[in-house]
């Protein structure tokens, strides 16, 4: 009959998309398990950042203002070679605590490390810093590979401990005043390198509620920047402040942040490179009668 003819075509068709889906997924698997097998063996001609070593040979203290030298070892563990290769070392042009966001970035350009090769760099450089601060460098290695344009990018953290300052600021004044009280202050800066102290300038941003009277030396420009030209090794300069505190009260704290590096070519109030940094903390207490 027409009806047993119809659903045995039917039948053949379903069979026929199924025979035909299942050889479609057979071949996709055999393709998939080839590509597997064959990104398998070929495996180490990829670039991975995994296969690259970074090591950083060299003393983690150093005094600031003195020379810096250390090597930073590059071994490439990949099958594959790492095109136009740069070494970027960045560090703090300046103190921790001088609120100058201020970095010097240095790039060395390395060419090609071919595969299971190492590179070694020698660095040197100058950091500053107040005495035991920890001062971060970030190492990067950037570098192409063979067939793409993209730049890549391995970095290492570096910390090195400074171990002691080119400048020494002290200061001998009060801790505990009344208001409307007058306040001295003895600042001393000593030179503490075997290398002289080019253009010396110290700023001392003074707390609210403190009104300067004199200084001697005097200011340099304003009330609160003082250049102090060149100091030799071993020698030192001082600054007396006197002044008063007005309009405070009684339980508050005072902050005087003195800083010390130096002198900007281009603008003299401002710093090129601040080697040290200091807080001299005042309370403030009413008398009793």
């Amino acid at each position: 009959s027409s009806s047993s003819i119809n659903s045995s075509k039917n039948f053949f068709m379903k069979t026929s998309i199924f025979k035909n889906f299942f050889y479609f997924s057979l071949v996709f698997f055999v393709l998939t398990l080839a590509y597997a097998s064959f990104m398998f063996f070929r495996g180490g001609n990829t670039v991975s950042n995994e296969n690259i070593d970074i090591s950083v040979i060299g003393s983690n203290f150093v005094a600031g203002g003195e020379d810096l030298s250390f090597i930073v070892e590059i071994k490439n563990r990949n099958s594959s070679s790492l095109d136009l290769v740069d070494l970027i070392v960045e560090y703090p042009k300046s103190s921790s605590t001088s609120g100058i966001n201020s970095t010097e970035r240095s790039r060395i350009s390395i060419g090609e490390i071919p595969a299971g090769e190492i590179h070694n760099e020698n660095i040197k450089l100058v950091l500053f810093g107040e005495q035991g601060s920890l001062r971060s460098l970030r190492i990067s290695l950037e570098y192409r590979v063979a067939g793409s344009n993209a730049i890549f990018v391995k970095e290492k953290p570096y910390e090195v401990t400074i171990s002691s300052t080119p400048l020494n600021i002290s200061v001998d004044g009060p801790t505990v005043i009344s208001p409307n009280q007058d306040i001295n202050l003895d600042i001393k800066i000593a030179l503490n390198s075997v290398k002289p102290a080019t253009r010396t300038l110290v700023k001392i941003d003074y707390p609210v509620g403190f009104v300067f009277t004199s200084s001697l030396p005097a200011p340099s420009l304003g009330n609160n920047i003082w250049s102090l030209g060149d100091i030799p090794p071993g020698g030192e300069k001082e600054i007396s402040i006197l002044g008063k505190m007005l309009d405070v009260f009684d339980g508050e704290q005072k902050a005087f942040q003195i800083s010390s590096g130096i002198q900007s070519l281009t603008d003299k109030s401002m710093f090129d490179i601040v080697y040290n940094s200091l807080s001299h903390i005042i309370a403030i207490k009413r008398p009793f009668i």
